[in-house]
């Protein structure tokens, strides 16, 4: 079984064909080799179907996080929790963080980031073009990630445009890109905790101060680890949501007739946003690695070997959805994995599912047609995502071509 294992190749994620439509090639392989073999970087695993993925994530002890959290390796060096930590390191800074994820903070930044959404969206109406990407998505989690920390220093705009260079660096598997980016991004987060251990902030609310004041097992966090803790959610957080996000408005652009329903109808904006966070995941490469040989279900993972775990494969299995690539408004029951499982799923949900949607109420609200004007510019795995959403913006009542006459006569 292990000399056919090595010469097995069941799919390239780096092919034009997987490129352009992933879920087509997932729907495949989910079929026919739903734990399948590529070479690409050295060789991995992808599991697609949803009961071998929870499985897996939920398998702690044998799949862990430490060595490999995606594929392929990040490049930026350290490792940090929460993402690349095992037990019992895990519990540790979960436990201090998840208070402040679960608590009033949340609510309290909410409004905020509403208002600096429709902030956004006035000036996407005012110019008339925009690209949904750069200019709403990304510029809106920059800013949340600013109120989340209380990083009254730093403009959103710097972030976020640290944050792109890092993820198109890593793309592009440029090493200088990817390290200027994380230096910047380090500063911001050894600046708050100087700050904090000199000017302590409510733990509930505060991060930082959540993490300097833990004292598991009797003892402060390791202050290196605590600083990579600070520093990993900006990327995490900026990554899953804006290109979440992304993906949920190249929904709209692309279906123009699911766009109109929505703005004639806004209260069903919230019961659609289970369905567009099933559908519109952008995280492919997600992964553990195997500690030790381990065979399942006739595959041998070797010691060390990384493993995909699929969650955009899993929230489209047939054997859970009916009818799985159907966009249906208020789909129940609707398990989606949208935010993990096991003891790696998001402890950030709450807050997350609150700024998809004042990020998809405020831009469907404030608009009129959003009209795809060039074609979209899309990622490649580890994420199924769009980079650029070129559109032309109509005021809110009107077609784009009402608004462009509008413009034309002023």
């Amino acid at each position: 079984m292990s000399d056919q294992q090595d010469n097995m190749v069941d799919f390239d994620p780096m092919s034009p064909e997987f490129i352009q439509d992933p879920h087509s090639v997932l729907h495949k392989l989910r079929d026919e080799a739903p734990i399948a073999r590529s070479d690409r970087w050295g060789g991995f695993w992808a599991v697609t179907r949803r009961s071998d993925v929870v499985a897996l994530a939920k398998n702690h002890k044998q799949f862990i996080n430490s060595i490999t959290h995606i594929v392929p390796g990040g490049m930026a060096g350290k490792t940090r929790p929460l993402m690349h930590a095992d037990q019992p390191e895990h519990t540790d800074f979960r436990e201090a963080m998840l208070p402040v994820f679960n608590g009033p903070l949340g609510e309290r930044i909410a409004p905020q980031i509403r208002a600096h959404a429709e902030g956004l969206v006035s000036r996407l109406v005012a110019s008339g073009k925009a690209d949904l990407e750069r200019d709403y998505a990304g510029p809106l989690m920059a800013y949340t990630l600013t109120r989340f920390y209380g990083m009254d220093n730093v403009d959103p705009a710097d972030l976020d445009r640290w944050l792109f260079q890092y993820f198109t660096g890593g793309q592009k598997r440029e090493q200088g890109e990817v390290s200027d980016a994380h230096a910047a991004m380090m500063k911001v987060a050894v600046d708050l905790v100087e700050d904090r251990k000199v000017n302590p902030r409510d733990p509930e609310t505060d991060l930082v101060t959540a993490l300097l004041q833990a004292r598991p097992h009797g003892r402060p966090l390791d202050e290196e680890k605590l600083l990579g803790a600070v520093r990993q959610p900006f990327v995490i957080v900026w990554l899953a949501t804006s290109h979440s996000v992304g993906n949920m408005l190249t929904r709209l652009v692309e279906d123009t007739e699911l766009q109109d329903k929505l703005r004639r109808n806004p209260e069903l904006i919230a019961e659609s946003l289970e369905e567009f966070l099933r559908l519109d995941m952008p995280q492919l490469g997600f992964a553990r690695t195997s500690a030790g040989d381990f065979e399942y279900k006739g595959k041998l993972f070797r010691d060390k070997e990384p493993i995909a775990l699929v969650f955009p494969a899993a929230n489209r299995d047939p054997e859970v959805f009916e009818n799985p690539d159907e966009f249906r408004i208020g789909r129940s029951p609707n398990p989606h994995l949208t935010f993990g499982a096991g003891l790696h799923a998001c402890p950030g949900k709450a807050i997350a599912r609150a700024v998809v949607l004042a990020a998809l109420e405020s831009l469907i609200k404030g608009t009129g047609d959003l009209r795809l004007n060039t074609a979209i510019e899309r990622e490649h795995w580890p994420f199924r995502a769009s980079r650029h959403i070129h559109v032309d913006v109509a005021a809110p009542g009107l077609t784009a071509s009402a608004s462009d006459n509008l413009a034309s006569v002023s």
